[in-house]
């Protein structure tokens, strides 16, 4: 698709984070190589933070619940076998695993970031029953969480290793949108490898992100597609540059921008934890180049929610199966 979005006044640029720390490498064996850069996280979200007052970007910070369960006794709803694993302790004691602290900073800063929900566990969703009461009961917890938190109701989800299902329960708890895949040629290629290589040649030729319209699923949420992922300098991320990432990044801009499409750059926290000044720098130069399309009339910064409730107002109908995603 071309990105064409006649509905909106202009293209919009959406930055979405996968706020998990270490609850995101939960029975992963690669997950020691991220150790470093959980670390190095805090420091990370600081100069992020910056980024964003500076250019005055709001994000979406889609959160894994459990973070927030810190404390000196273990929370009821992980203190089963299931999670025998997460250590008790607080931001203080356990900072790979709890996070307090980086909430509040969130909350605190101007203009205001959107607090999303990752599950409470970051859990994949399966087209599963059993899934699906997991899912619902997560789901339900959270909201409770947040608002117990004094925080507004969440409006927008993401799945966690993009295992998408039971799109209706969102819908039953209120959730607005969800951030659905990236759609680069590469992407349907089989197996693993194949996809990768196809990620590192396209990242290489600095190829134009794909820039689509969301869609309004047939449960009546919205599906807002990611356009690039900004990676660590780790996996297929080792071999490109930040004037790599930077230079995609401002071709997606500038096409929404033109279509008055949707850009949608999203990452992890953590993956800004190790080698952070250059990384944050390239943020830097994207935001900066966000924002100056933004200054002159061609680009507006929505969260996910905020994108949600403006296509809704502008009364967009065009439907799609959930089941696509």
């Amino acid at each position: 698709m071309s990105g064409e979005s006649p509905f909106l006044p202009t293209g919009t640029f959406v930055f979405s984070l996968d706020f998990e720390l270490a609850w995101g490498t939960r029975g992963r064996p690669s997950a020691i190589a991220v150790q470093p850069d959980l670390d190095g996280t805090r420091v990370a979200i600081d100069g992020l933070l910056q980024l964003l007052a500076k250019y005055e970007i709001s994000a979406t910070w889609a959160s894994v619940g459990g973070m927030f369960l810190g404390g000196e006794t273990r929370h009821r709803w992980i203190a089963t076998e299931e999670f025998k694993d997460i250590p008790e302790g607080d931001f203080k004691s356990q900072p790979r695993w709890y996070a307090e602290d980086i909430l509040e900073q969130i909350v605190r800063t101007t203009p205001a970031q959107e607090i999303g929900l990752h599950t409470l566990t970051h859990m994949f969703v399966q087209d599963t029953m059993a899934s699906r009461d997991q899912f619902d009961w997560e789901l339900s917890c959270q909201i409770e969480q947040l608002a117990e938190m004094g925080l507004p109701v969440p409006r927008s989800f993401i799945f966690p290793k993009h295992y998408m299902a039971h799109f209706d329960l969102l819908a039953k708890h209120g959730i607005a949108c969800f951030r659905g895949p990236e759609n680069g040629w590469f992407e349907h290629l089989p197996g693993t490898v194949a996809p990768a290589i196809g990620r590192l040649f396209w990242g290489k030729l600095r190829g134009c992100p794909v820039v689509r319209s969301p869609q309004l699923t047939h449960t009546g949420l919205w599906m807002i597609p990611s356009s690039q992922y900004y990676p660590p300098f780790r996996s297929v991320g080792k071999y490109l540059s930040v004037a790599d990432r930077v230079a995609k990044a401002k071709k997606g801009l500038r096409l929404a921008s033109k279509n008055k499409g949707v850009f949608h750059l999203w990452t992890h926290p953590f993956n800004l934890g190790s080698r952070t000044d250059e990384l944050l720098s390239g943020l830097d130069s994207i935001f900066e180049y966000a924002a100056g399309l933004r200054d002159h009339g061609h680009l507006d910064n929505r969260t996910m929610g905020q994108l949600a409730e403006d296509l809704s107002k502008f009364g967009y109908e065009r439907k799609s199966d959930d089941k696509a995603f």
